[in-house]
């Protein structure tokens, strides 16, 4: 009689197990087959493996990429960079502007016309100088400062760039620039450390997309301090944001200070000026959003300070000379519809607002005189 039970339950548990994993493979393939995923093989498809920043966009790599909220098709170039056309060699009167970044820069949210980037060419482009500008976007989904500027390294010959935008998201950009540190040092490393860290930082990049992610992180980990009857400060992406970070905050922004350094240093080398941008995260503009994590952050017992992190980006930063562009207030000042509400991406309003602001702030600091 016992060993019958024994079985009975066995047989439930096995069917139990086999309906969860019918469940998530139907889950899967449909994320797979229509691809509204970045786990979706199509979209993946335009990353490449690299044996120094662990993966880059593949040259020549196109795709459509679909979800409820838009659909872009993306083409990668021969240079490896986001562009409907080939660089092709620079001509005397051109003088091109290279903007790094991540995915906020990358943009596969909205078609490549009406990305900031371009939106800004056309823009220097209609005044009808003698200097013709090309405006290169060189943004990588999942990349942090450090990765940006090893990209840098290997895109200076070939783009030429007379001006350089590093473009810092400073909602995860500190916590990236933390745990990218060993980049930076000159040595071999072995292949599995190199496919390891890629896989991490893709999936990374996928919870990050979302503030649903977020904030069910949150809630998870206030409920588990509540169980366990500890507390602490928020966890990653929003310590950086937190009113007394972890020691690792502090270690963040001295890389990225030493990374906008060689990268001022690099750049001027090569006959390039250098600037840098910081782009907000959403919940700095969305209160709904920012009113969600504020209460999560309280739950889990930490305290969030709304616009902590691009101030501590700044402040470390002063002693460098590059001037800096805070597109907070710009896109503060308009709030609705410059974030998708799905992901913490720019909407076409919200690119027209960060191409206005860099027009205006190439134009008073006057970074493209004498070029």
């Amino acid at each position: 009689m016992a060993d019958d039970v024994s079985r009975d339950r066995l047989r439930r548990l096995t069917l139990f197990a086999a309906i969860l994993a019918l469940q998530f493979a139907i889950f899967e393939v449909g994320l797979r087959t229509w691809g509204s995923s970045e786990a979706a093989p199509a979209f993946q498809g335009l990353f490449e493996n690299d044996p120094v920043l662990g993966y880059r966009l593949k040259p020549g790599a196109n795709t459509r990429f679909a979800t409820d909220e838009f659909a872009t098709e993306i083409r990668i170039n021969s240079a490896g960079v986001r562009d409907d056309e080939e660089l092709g060699e620079k001509p005397p009167n051109e003088r091109r502007i290279l903007i790094l970044g991540d995915s906020l820069v990358l943009s596969v949210q909205v078609p490549f016309g009406q990305t900031f980037g371009e939106l800004l060419e056309r823009r220097l482009n209609s005044r009808g100088s003698p200097v013709h500008y090309r405006v290169i976007n060189g943004g990588v989904q999942g990349y942090g400062p450090v990765q940006e500027l090893l990209l840098l390294r290997s895109l200076l010959p070939v783009v030429k760039p007379d001006l350089i935008i590093e473009t810092l998201f400073v909602g995860n950009d500190i916590e990236d620039a933390s745990g990218a540190e060993p980049l930076l040092e000159p040595r071999q490393r072995p292949i599995t450390d190199t496919v390891r860290e890629a896989t991490i930082t893709r999936l990374r990049r996928i919870v990050r997309s979302s503030m649903v992610l977020q904030v069910l992180r949150l809630r998870v980990l206030a409920a588990t301090q509540r169980f366990t009857r500890t507390a602490g400060p928020p966890e990653p992406p929003l310590q950086s944001y937190a009113a007394h970070p972890a020691p690792r905050i502090d270690r963040g922004l001295a890389i990225i200070h030493r990374v906008i350094q060689q990268m001022q240093q690099e750049g001027s080398a090569a006959g390039a000026r250098t600037a840098v941008m910081l782009m907000p995260a959403r919940f700095q503009v969305n209160d709904e959003d920012y009113g969600h994590l504020r209460d999560a952050v309280t739950q889990s017992g930490g305290t969030l300070v709304r616009d902590a992190a691009g101030e501590r980006i700044d402040q470390a930063l002063r002693d460098i000379p590059v001037q800096r562009l805070d597109v907070l207030p710009p896109l503060r000042a308009v709030g609705a519809d410059v974030f998708f509400q799905r992901t913490v991406h720019l909407t076409p309003r919200g690119h027209q607002i960060v191409a206005e602001a860099l027009d205006r702030f190439l134009r008073e600091s006057r970074l493209l005189d004498g070029l």
